[in-house]
C-alpha cells in the first residue's frame, strides 16, 4: 500500500474544507427549498425506516462485493463501475436541479454534464459534478430522517468504516476498483492549484491526490438536513462542528508516520454528534 505524501498539508486541507463546505452549503439550500415545496403543497415528506436504510445498504454492498471479487472480466468491470458512477452523478444532479429548474431544462443540464463527463473528465468537473449530487441525495435523505435515527446511522457507519477500512479491507479494495476505472464516487483533493486541471488517468492510490469517499460528505449533511425544521441555528451549529470534525481527520492523518488510507468518517461523525448535542442543550 502506498504512502501519500503531501508537500503543502494545509493548502491541501483548504481544499478538502472548501469542497466540503460547499457540499454543506448547497444541501442546506436543497433542504430548504424541499421544506418549501412541501409546505406550499401542504405534503409530508417521505419517510425512510432505520432497517430499510440499513437493508438497501447491505443489499448494495453485498452486490458490489460479488462483483469485485467474483466478476474476473475486466472490462465488464469497468462498465459496471462507469455505470454506477454516471448513475449516482445523473440522479443526485437530478434531485438538486430539479428543485429550481423546468422538467426540460434539469434534462439538458444533465445530460451536458455527462457528456463532458464522459468525453471531457477532469479534476474540478468531476469534484462539482459529485458535490451537486450530494447535496440532492443527502437534502432529499435529510428531508425523510429524524435527527435522532442520523446519530444512530453516524454511529452505525463510523463503526462500519472503522471495520471496512482496518480490518477487512473490502473499502480500500473498492476504492482502488473504483481508481483503476476512472470512476471515483469521492471528492479529489489536489494539493495544489495547478492540479485541479488534472485528468483522471494522473490519479492513482497513494499519489499526489487525496480522496474523500462520498459517504464521508453525505452523512452529516443528512444530519444537517433534518435539523431545518429545529431552525437555521441548529442547522449552522452542526454544519460547523462537521468541519471541525473534517479538520480532526486531516490532523488524524498528518500525525500517522506511515499515512495510508484511513477512515475520515468517524472523527466527523463524532463532531457533527457533539454539534446535534450541543442544539438540544441551548
Amino acid at each position: 500500500m502506498k504512502k501519500y505524501s503531501l508537500s503543502n498539508p494545509w493548502q491541501t486541507f483548504s481544499f478538502e474544507a472548501v469542497f466540503f463546505a460547499l457540499s454543506l452549503g448547497l444541501g442546506i439550500l436543497a433542504g430548504l427549498k424541499l421544506a418549501e415545496i412541501f409546505k406550499i403543497q401542504k405534503l409530508s415528506p417521505p419517510t425512510i425506516s432505520l432497517w430499510q436504510f440499513l437493508f438497501y445498504f447491505l443489499v448494495a454492498t453485498l452486490f458490489l462485493l460479488f462483483i469485485i471479487y467474483f466478476l474476473k472480466f475486466k472490462k465488464g468491470k469497468g462498465i459496471f463501475f462507469k455505470g454506477i458512477f454516471f448513475l449516482v452523478i445523473g440522479f443526485g444532479n437530478l434531485f438538486f436541479f430539479g428543485l429550481w429548474l423546468p422538467d426540460f431544462l434539469t434534462f439538458i443540464v444533465i445530460a451536458v454534464l455527462l457528456v463532458l463527463l464522459f468525453k471531457r473528465p477532469s479534476l474540478m468537473l468531476h469534484n462539482f459534478a459529485l458535490i451537486f449530487a450530494i447535496a440532492g441525495v443527502g437534502a432529499s435523505l435529510g428531508t425523510s430522517f429524524k435527527p435522532e435515527m442520523v446519530v444512530l446511522l453516524l454511529l452505525i457507519f463510523s463503526v462500519y468504516d472503522f471495520i471496512a477500512v482496518y480490518k477487512t479491507k473490502h473499502m480500500v479494495r473498492m476504492a482502488k476498483e473504483m481508481l483503476a476505472h476512472r470512476a471515483i464516487l469521492g471528492l479529489i483533493i489536489p494539493q495544489k492549484m495547478s492540479d485541479l486541471k488534472a485528468q483522471p488517468k494522473e490519479i492513482e492510490s497513494g499519489g499526489r491526490f487525496l480522496i474523500l469517499g462520498a459517504g464521508d460528505f453525505v452523512f452529516p449533511l443528512v444530519l444537517v438536513v433534518s435539523l431545518i425544521p429545529q431552525g437555521i441555528p441548529s442547522v449552522l451549529i452542526v454544519a460547523l462542528f462537521s468541519l471541525l470534525g473534517l479538520l480532526a481527520s486531516f490532523l488524524i492523518f498528518l500525525s500517522k508516520k506511515v499515512r495510508t488510507p484511513m477512515p475520515a468518517l468517524p472523527p466527523i461523525a463524532l463532531f457533527s454528534i457533539i454539534g446535534y448535542l450541543l442544539t438540544r442543550i441551548i
